[in-house]
């Protein structure tokens, strides 16, 4: 082949390359990568969105251990005051597995026990805990699986507080991520997750404890995991949390979760070993942070436009974002990649409370849906009079209604000076005939 033969050749090869070769958008979602994972279950999701990035058997029921606590945790953040005290019962003392090692009648704040359930993975600081919530445990697993319904973990069954092994005692690498991305939105609960040791002051029982997190992934240079065919530490750059989980039945099981820039992941691993979950969750994160990014795009509040309202005191209502609204593209991808679509309602029926929602936001990478973010009413509408039946809202018959009293109240001030005015004339009409009257000699002393 002469030379120019060979340019030719070249020169047609990257026309078809050009014409028929994969867009941007296809090489930036392809399936990825088998990744070298220990855990028979396992997720990567992106923790704004929620977007899934890798999954292995990530809905497949496994025996979740301690990572259950998470759960619990959330349930106490939210239902409990962390600076009350608490008196430990004849019971929770007896709890097996790891322990605070708390003793009946002690006297506790919610505090201290939370960070001995998320630093030291103590199944009795999780007993305390729940029955501080609900008063007992059987009311505090119902109030747990109602929540993990509500956050979309719908494959999960809780029978305990802690994941001491129980055989109906079951979740999902995917159920644990949802309830993961969803406590990492606490700024309570990741302040807790991201504390490598805590020191409980002395009790009325006790002296002093000093907590110590069980995930090495915060700390730990010292051992080595293999990640990628290489040795390297267990501590991870940028990490942030969350929980790990050990039972002989579970295996090792790891929640956790590192941010770099805008972007942080949520990484998952079930029935894995005790060194092999911190390896997983390694290789899960590396794999997120080398392909993808998080593009930020509005943030919850912000106005997106107006829908109308039907028997309301007003005609209109404002629009806003429920929540953050973000895109995860592939890391090398432009953001002219991403449009949006918002899609409303006609029209809501008052009344209606504040957040009702009014519509959705489609986010598109490409031509690929990447997520709906609700968009949601800025302020409660009451129900209108009876003019807002043909569309007239409360605050134009007030105006209405002001506009017509003030022309009322018009017309009766100048009838008011009219009547006033005509009086005058008449008594000063009056008083002129008496004049003339006298002056004609009509009137006699």
């Amino acid at each position: 082949m002469n030379k120019q033969s060979f340019r030719c050749f070249i020169l047609i090869l990257c026309c078809f390359l050009i014409c028929f070769g994969p867009t941007v958008t296809e090489q930036s979602f392809a399936a990825p990568p088998q990744l070298a994972l220990t855990g028979q279950s396992a997720i990567l999701i992106d923790a704004a969105s929620g977007k899934v990035l890798y999954e292995k058997n990530s809905h497949a029921k496994r025996f979740p251990a301690s990572t259950t606590k998470v759960l619990t945790a959330i349930l106490a953040l939210e239902n409990l005051d962390l600076d009350q005290t608490g008196i430990v019962d004849n019971e929770t003392p007896y709890t097996e597995g790891s322990r605070i090692y708390l003793v009946e009648g002690e006297e506790v704040t919610n505090r201290d026990v939370l960070y001995g359930l998320l630093l030291e993975s103590a199944n009795d600081a999780a007993v305390h805990l729940a029955k501080q919530v609900s008063g007992n445990l059987s009311d505090f697993i119902k109030l747990m699986n109602r929540k993990a319904k509500k956050l979309g973990a719908t494959d999960s069954q809780f029978i305990n507080p802690n994941g001491l092994h129980e055989d109906d005692h079951l979740s999902t690498a995917y159920d644990q991520a949802m309830i993961a991305r969803y406590a990492m939105r606490n700024p309570l609960f990741r302040d807790y997750v991201s504390t490598y040791k805590y020191d409980m002051a002395a009790t009325n029982k006790q002296d002093e404890r000093h907590f110590y997190n069980t995930n090495r992934m915060l700390y730990d240079e010292v051992h080595k995991v293999t990640v990628g065919g290489l040795q390297r530490a267990c501590k991870y750059d940028g990490v942030t949390g969350i929980k790990t989980g050990y039972t002989s039945k579970a295996g090792g099981c790891l929640v956790a979760s590192a941010k770099r820039g805008d972007t942080e992941l949520i990484a998952v691993t079930l029935a894995s070993t005790d060194m092999g979950r911190f390896a997983d969750c390694i290789t899960l994160l590396d794999y997120g942070f080398s392909q993808y990014r998080t593009v930020n795009l509005m943030k919850a509040g912000e106005s997106v436009g107006q829908v109308s309202v039907k028997r309301g005191e007003k005609r209109r209502v404002d629009v806003q974002m429920a929540s953050d609204v973000c895109a995860v593209l592939p890391l090398e991808a432009s953001d002219e990649m991403i449009r949006t679509e918002l899609v409303l309602e006609k029209a809501l029926q008052a009344p209606f409370k504040k957040g009702t929602s009014a519509g959705v936001l489609q986010v598109y990478a490409g031509d690929e849906l990447c997520g709906e973010y609700k968009a949601v009413t800025a302020v409660a509408v009451d129900r209108g009079g009876l003019l807002s039946v043909i569309g007239i809202p409360d605050d134009i018959v007030r105006l209405i209604r002001n506009i017509v009293l003030a022309v009322l109240g018009s017309v009766l001030l100048l009838l008011l000076v009219y009547i006033m005015i005509k009086r005058r004339q008449i008594r000063r009409k009056k008083e002129r005939r008496r004049r003339q009257k006298l002056r004609s000699g009509r009137y006699y002393d």
